[in-house]
């Protein structure tokens, strides 16, 4: 596995409602299918790695409908996710590039060790976005190259309103969110860009 970075990169913006937020995990998505899509020579094999994003946020702060844009850039119907939290796990194939979809949560997981009976660990593949919701209960089981995103309410602007922090932790989720602040900004969408624990830059 790939070293943490001594020093995450954060990437932030506000949802003012569930629609934004559903438009947000589909240029996330997209971004990382473009993403596998370019590179020669040594540059390919990492950038067709598979993703994993780690979803953190109260009940109710929109994870699940992030993961529905995450489906929706990927060509899978967004009326087709639902909450694993009973499940643990769900599956969804999309239609194009063998890719795939795995949606899962921890939220009902006592122990770590649940996750290798229940399949955990295969769902690492290199075609795979993996999106964890409550993953930060078992971090240390996820990639270190990963999206870490939080949600949490930010009611100033709208009733709904979201502040979204996402922090890449390796080489390849850095240069994601490069491109996901990209396409964010090209529909529009104010980000802020912070390096370390205080600075920032890139307004």
């Amino acid at each position: 596995m790939p070293e943490r970075w001594a020093t995450d990169h954060r990437l932030c913006f506000h949802s003012q409602g569930p629609e934004q937020t559903l438009e947000a995990g589909e240029f996330l998505s997209r971004a990382w299918r473009l993403g596998r899509e370019q590179g020669v020579g040594q540059a390919i094999a990492q950038q067709r790695a598979g993703l994993t994003i780690s979803l953190s946020g109260e009940l109710g702060a929109g994870k699940t409908v992030f993961v529905k844009g995450l489906a929706r850039g990927l060509g899978i119907g967004e009326e087709l996710v639902s909450s694993p939290t009973f499940v643990l796990a769900n599956e969804y194939p999309a239609s194009v590039d063998g890719l795939v979809l795995h949606h899962v949560d921890f939220y009902r997981l006592e122990t770590a060790d649940e996750l290798e009976p229940m399949g955990f660990f295969d769902l690492m593949g290199r075609n795979a976005l993996l999106a964890v919701e409550w993953g930060a209960r078992f971090a240390q089981e996820l990639p270190l190259d990963r999206i870490d995103l939080t949600m949490e309410g930010d009611t100033e602007s709208t009733p709904a309103g979201r502040r979204v922090t996402a922090w890449g932790t390796g080489h390849q989720s850095r240069r994601l969110l490069s491109e996901w602040r990209r396409l964010l900004a090209a529909g529009g969408r104010r980000t802020r860009v912070e390096t370390g624990d205080a600075g920032q830059a890139n307004v």
